[in-house]
C-alpha cells in the first residue's frame, strides 16, 4: 500500500467523531511492540483536556506514529480516545506510567515525542531537549543533520518548546527513567498529506533518525 493510502488508513481512527477517538475505550492509550529500543509516543492524536478547557488535536501525529513504527519496527505508544488527561502536561498519570513500563522492560534506548504545531510558527521543526539536558549533544547533532539531509532546514532548538515543564513526556522519560528523549514539534506545513512531498521529507527523516539512534 502507498504511504499516503497508509497514512490516511492510520488517520481514521483518531478523526473519529471530529478527533476525539473512540470516546469511552479504555485505556485511553494504545500500544504497538517492535525489536528496535526506541519508543515513538503520539500523545496529541486526538483533542485533549488541559485546564478547564478542550485543545485540538496534533492532526496526523498519530497516523505518523504508527508509520514510523511499521517502517522501522520500533516501539509505539500514543492516545486512542479522549480522557481528562493530558498526557503531556499533567504530572504522573496513566499513558506515562505505560510508557515508563514499556522502557524498563524492553530496554528502550530513547524516547521520541511527536507534536504538532501550527503552520503560522516560525520554524519547520523544533527540538525540545529540555534545554539540551534530555538527549546526548552527539545525538541531537545527528538529529539536525538529518533533518537537513532530507531537505529541512529550518530546525530549532527549544525555540517555543522546550519541554521543560515537569508533566512533558520528554522530562518524565529524561528525569524519572532516565533514557535520552527528545519532544518533536512538527510544523502544520511537514505532516499535510496534502503537501504530500513535504510530509515525505518529515517521514524519511524520521524514519532515519529512528534507526540512527536505535541502532539499526
Amino acid at each position: 500500500m502507498h504511504i499516503l493510502s497508509l497514512i490516511e488508513k492510520y488517520e481514521l481512527q483518531f478523526s473519529n467523531n471530529n478527533y476525539f477517538g473512540d470516546i469511552g475505550v479504555e485505556p485511553s492509550y494504545s500500544i504497538v511492540k517492535g525489536t528496535l529500543p526506541v519508543l515513538v509516543s503520539a500523545p496529541h492524536t486526538i483533542n485533549h483536556y488541559r485546564e478547564h478547557a478542550v485543545k485540538p488535536a496534533d492532526m496526523y501525529t498519530g497516523s505518523l506514529a504508527l508509520l514510523l513504527q511499521k517502517l522501522t519496527n520500533c516501539y509505539c505508544i500514543y492516545s486512542n480516545s479522549f480522557s481528562k488527561e493530558d498526557p503531556n502536561y499533567i504530572l504522573g498519570g496513566e499513558y506515562k506510567t505505560a510508557l515508563g513500563t514499556i522502557v524498563k522492560e524492553h530496554q528502550i534506548n530513547f524516547v521520541i515525542d511527536l507534536h504538532g504545531a501550527s503552520k503560522n510558527r516560525e520554524f519547520d521543526i523544533d527540538l525540545g531537549t529540555l534545554h539540551g539536558t534530555s538527549i546526548q549533544e552527539n545525538n541531537i547533532n545527528e538529529v539536525v543533520r538529518i533533518f537537513f539531509n532530507n531537505g529541512i532546514t529550518n530546525v530549532h532548538q527549544n525555540h517555543t518548546f522546550s519541554a521543560s515543564h515537569p508533566g512533558t513526556v520528554t522530562s518524565y522519560s529524561a528525569k524519572e527513567l532516565l533514557v535520552q528523549s527528545i519532544q518533536i514539534e512538527i510544523n502544520r506545513n511537514y505532516r499535510n498529506p496534502k503537501s504530500f512531498d513535504l510530509f515525505q521529507k518529515t517521514i524519511h527523516s524520521l524514519e532515519q533518525i529512528i534507526n540512527q539512534l536505535g541502532g539499526a
